[in-house]
């Protein structure tokens, strides 16, 4: 009867965890010297325009962060994390078929406080033609001390549609 019951409790929990969550698309700021994060399907120094929807599978989307006098001018990465949006087997595949490179561009230049400029990376599927429909959150990461969460300068979530 015991186990019946613990097993209940953990199967309870796992689906709890993996259920859909609320996902609004937007952006989070998290280090002083990040000013701005975009998303584009156009490869250009920095987009003229956001985007957090994007409706047809497109086949990259481009990454901007506008950094200024950030502190650190050490390695940059990013990170990209997908879940389906109407369904729990989806939420569990995570960021799986998905990859983020470095979209090149401009290096950053020194200023008086650190160094600014335009960061840019590219999501792109692995093995697929176009990015899978989903909710799609990017973290853009320093290895320096001034982000304040883990390493982490912003975040950017958008929407792929169907």
């Amino acid at each position: 009867m015991l186990a019946c019951v613990g097993l209940g409790i953990v199967s309870l929990a796992v689906l709890v965890s993996v259920w859909p969550t609320r996902f609004s698309p937007g952006e989070e700021l998290i280090s002083l010297g990040a000013q701005d994060i975009a998303v584009s399907t156009q490869d250009k120094t920095y987009p003229g325009s956001d985007a957090l929807r994007f409706d047809a599978g497109p086949e990259v989307v481009y990454v901007y962060l506008r950094v200024e006098d950030l502190d650190d001018a050490g390695d940059f990465e990013a990170s990209v994390f997908r879940t389906a949006r109407s369904s729990i087997i989806g939420r569990l595949s995570g960021g799986g078929g998905l990859r983020v490179v470095e979209g090149g561009g401009e290096p950053l230049g020194l200023t008086g406080g650190g160094v600014s400029g335009v960061l840019k990376f590219a999501v792109r599927p692995e093995s697929e033609r176009r990015l899978p429909p989903g909710n799609y959150t990017v973290e853009v990461h320093s290895g320096g001390d001034e982000a304040g969460d883990g390493g982490t300068l912003a975040r950017k979530y958008f929407v792929v549609g169907d």
